[in-house]
């Protein structure tokens, strides 16, 4: 399909000035960005922004998408409570189609908040992949496994990063685990190996708790999580690590030579007590952080806006600085940051890029006067403030219409079901 979309706000990147003009799209890219073109472009479908703001659709670049299944019935509780006590017992018996719905209901939660492209550490690949495959988003996949003793996981890993890498440039797949605490040595350097043969990055949950931080450092003779995995050659191709919470400014300097992203996931870690990721630390030392929400169990909405607004304010407050980590320093973590990090080209309004788009709507009170619309998205919007969004070109939301390839009202009931067969399996009714 062919959009123009005109009479708009264009913010082009985070640090751009916002100008006025139009899209022109062609199937998943972007052709035509600002006033030229409309005369011979015959489009589709014609839409008036009606001088609302056009931007690049955000990326979430950590998340367990099947997870929503399980929100707010894993609340108030610490980390290792939380995982061992009630998610582990109900992953337990995930099945294939669970993870399908669970997936389903959170890229509804996505499109509506214009989040277009997303990391999922989760189980059954293959049902992520076609949940995401309905709503045309872009998907990466990440192995979150953490045992040798189930199945042949570096053999299924392989398999995976073959398969999902030649199905299309909107899919991704990132050799990973789940964490250095919930993995055997043997398993770290397997998979660091593969990464090295195949000039894959990886991607691990990091230092997101002091307690982990020191039972690394009791464990591997002083190192910490970044140095021990580094010893073992794990980011010896880059790749992504989640959280970073506790990381030094000795880990980052190794993180950033490395070539490695820190995800901040600013709403989750808050939630569990887990800590406030330091993110001027991260900036001084070269460090270019994209944005996660983690999984809608532990945060337990799936919102950039709330994202950004934590990734801003969370350093004001920590370094006493009203001047650190500015709006447009939120903007570029969760959209061009993202996208880059996770090898998609998107992120931006230009030419050739993708076509995922969001437009948000500047009439609405929280967004008058419109001083700075930067400042404004980072500091005022929130997801009610999402009109439209498109990915790939395909208008996925707008409106409160949703286009994802399956019926709202049946992905509700499927999840309540669902939701309430896993918590009489697990016993924790």
């Amino acid at each position: 399909m062919k959009l123009r979309l005109y009479n708009a706000k264009l913010l082009r990147r985070a640090g751009d000035a916002v100008e006025v003009g139009e899209i022109l799209t062609d199937g998943e890219k972007i052709v035509g960005v600002g006033r030229s073109g409309a005369a011979s472009f015959q489009a589709d479908r014609e839409i008036d922004c009606e001088g609302n703001l056009l931007m690049s659709g955000f990326c979430n670049a950590h998340t367990h998408a099947a997870m929503c299944l399980f929100r707010g019935i894993a609340d108030d509780l610490p980390l290792e409570q939380w995982l061992y006590d009630r998610i582990f017992p109900l992953e337990d018996h995930l099945t294939e189609e669970d993870v399908y719905w669970g997936t389903m209901l959170q890229i509804a939660e996505f499109v509506r908040n214009g989040i277009t492209c997303f990391a999922d550490m989760y189980f059954y690949i293959d049902a992520i992949y076609a949940a995401a495959k309905n709503a045309n988003v872009c998907l990466a996949l990440c192995c979150g496994s953490n045992s040798y003793s189930d199945y042949d996981i570096l053999c299924e890993i392989k398999k995976n990063y073959s398969k999902y890498n030649t199905l299309s440039d909107r899919v991704h797949y990132f050799p990973g685990l789940h964490a250095e605490y919930t993995c055997e040595e043997k398993l770290i350097a397997d998979v660091a190996d593969f990464a090295a043969e195949s000039g894959a990055k990886t991607y691990i949950h990091l230092s997101e708790t002091l307690k982990e931080v020191g039972e690394c450092t009791v464990r591997h003779g002083g190192l910490t999580p970044p140095q021990y995995l580094h010893k073992l050659g794990f980011f010896d191709n880059g790749g992504l690590a989640a959280h970073c919470t506790y990381a030094d400014k000795d880990d980052l300097a190794l993180l950033s030579q490395c070539g490695v992203t820190p995800v901040v996931n600013g709403a989750s870690n808050l939630k569990l007590a887990s800590g406030i990721a330091p993110v001027v630390s991260m900036l001084s030392a070269g460090l270019s952080p994209a944005l996660g929400s983690d999984g809608a169990a532990s945060n337990n909405a799936t919102s950039m806006f709330r994202e950004m607004y934590l990734y801003s304010c969370l350093q004001k407050a920590s370094m006493k600085d009203a001047a650190a980590v500015p709006a447009e320093e939120a903007l570029r973590a969760a959209t061009e940051s993202g996208y880059a990090a996770l090898g998609f080209d998107g992120g931006m309004l230009a030419e050739g890029k993708y076509a995922d788009l969001v437009l948000i709507d500047l009439s609405a009170p929280n967004m008058r006067p419109a001083s700075d619309i930067r400042k404004n998205l980072v500091f005022s919007a929130d997801t009610s403030n999402v009109l439209m969004t498109v990915a790939g070109g395909k208008i996925v939301y707008e409106k409160g219409k949703y286009d994802i390839g399956e019926d709202l009202d049946t992905i509700f009931a499927q999840c309540e079901r669902r939701k309430d067969r896993l918590l009489q399996e697990a016993a924790l009714r």
